[in-house]
């Protein structure tokens, strides 16, 4: 029924984990936004290394990753930048990106390097959710 969808929004309310991201198969999708729905901004629950993982479970054919309006902060987005690093999951990834996902600017990563062969373009848009 969903055999053509190429790009899906996930809205979370309060929390949400990798296993219950990774129960949606939808193999054509090509870009996965993750953002807050409703007035507080939600978070990730769970180990964010995990997370690729979880992401290629709903689609291997992912380019582009964006999580808006998170409660996650520099910590965690390193975790999880650090998750996609060492995974070789997403062979697609080009993009991953984060924006008002309460961050600072103390965190600039610009580019990563996910397997040695290619490189995801890491982009941050600093501040508090918007909501």
């Amino acid at each position: 029924m969903f055999d053509n969808v190429r790009r899906i929004t996930i809205q979370v309310r309060r929390t949400t984990r990798c296993d219950v991201i990774q129960r949606i198969h939808l193999p054509a999708v090509t870009e996965l936004t993750i953002q807050t729905y409703a007035w507080e901004p939600a978070s990730l629950h769970g180990d964010p290394t995990l997370l690729p993982s979880a992401l290629h479970k709903v689609s291997p054919q992912l380019v582009k990753v964006t999580f808006t309006n998170l409660n996650i902060g520099n910590s965690e987005i390193r975790d999880i930048i650090q998750g996609f690093r060492s995974s070789e999951d997403l062979k697609h990834l080009k993009i991953l990106r984060f924006i008002r996902c309460r961050t600072d600017e103390s965190l600039d990563s610009s580019c990563i390097d996910s397997n040695g062969e290619h490189k995801i373009q890491v982009e941050i848009v600093h501040g508090e959710p918007d909501l």
